[in-house]
């Protein structure tokens, strides 16, 4: 579901006020210690975490390539590229950051918090299924969500997986237009 709202900038602000405004109630309800501190540390461990999450979803692509044969991962990279061919630098990186702000402060700030690292990272992982053309891709978000919950868990600082989720989607859309791009006609 998530991966369609990042199509549409208006969509994305209102989902993303939307989880951030349900997650920040959550912690402020329920008293929940939720750290956003702005350092250089965090940025280094946010870019740090970007790397682990792009490598392990590059890896997983490429194996699916030799299991399931190249024309196979093809189509399936082009099936999500097609959902944001049309973004615009701008809004990649609008919709990536804003994104990351709402869906963390909501899965690890709040769900997290509250219920677990598996209870936030089934959410997150549920709140991205997709369309039976990207199904498998949306399998991989169960375990993005768990690479952020750990990122959050072993710094403490909500900041770390703001920035890898939101390098994470802005790399993403980026790559995605360039395939999209480069696709023959």
């Amino acid at each position: 579901m998530l991966f369609y709202v990042k199509k549409y900038l208006w969509l994305d602000l209102a989902v993303t006020l939307t989880l951030g405004g349900l997650g920040y109630g959550g912690i402020s309800y329920f008293n929940l210690p939720a750290t956003f501190t702005i350092t250089a540390s965090a940025f280094l461990q946010g870019l740090f975490s970007f790397l682990i999450i792009t490598i392990w979803t590059f890896t997983v692509q490429r194996g699916y390539a030799l299991v399931k044969g190249q024309a196979f991962a093809r189509q399936l990279t082009e099936s999500l590229a097609k959902e944001y061919a049309s973004a615009s630098l701008v809004k990649a990186i609008a919709a990536g950051m804003t994104a990351a702000l709402g869906e963390e402060i909501f899965f690890r700030g709040f769900i997290q918090q509250k219920w677990g690292l598996i209870a936030g990272s089934l959410l997150f992982g549920f709140a991205h299924y997709g369309k039976k053309d990207i199904r498998v891709v949306s399998h991989w978000s169960y375990v993005h969500g768990l690479l952020f919950g750990l990122s959050y868990k072993l710094t403490g600082n909500l900041l770390v997986p703001v920035i890898a989720h939101g390098l994470f989607d802005i790399g993403g859309v980026i790559y995605f237009r360039r395939i999209m791009r480069d696709k023959p006609s």
